[in-house]
């Protein structure tokens, strides 16, 4: 955000009528750690490369070069790799 917008928003925070309470969370809203940007990395590199392998196994399995992953071993796969 540029100090404009930064300003802008402090007036505009300044203008509300908080209680104690309102206050409190919406600071512990402002310091909250954002979510951690390595994980949500690994977690999109994650799923295109599971959507490709699954394309890729899906068309081996309709020209009858592989077998199917079924679900229980796809969710075991997830789990194994800390997904669920």
């Amino acid at each position: 955000m540029t100090t404009l917008a930064l300003n802008n928003l402090w007036t505009y925070i300044q203008g509300l009528s908080l209680k104690q309470k309102e206050r409190e969370w919406l600071a512990s809203k402002l310091i909250e750690p954002q979510a951690d940007d390595a994980k949500t990395a690994r977690q999109k590199a994650y799923v295109k490369e599971t959507l490709t392998r699954a394309l890729r196994e899906v068309e081996d399995a309709k020209r009858g070069k592989t077998k199917m992953m079924t679900l229980d071993e796809f969710e075991e796969e997830l789990r194994k790799d800390g997904i669920l």
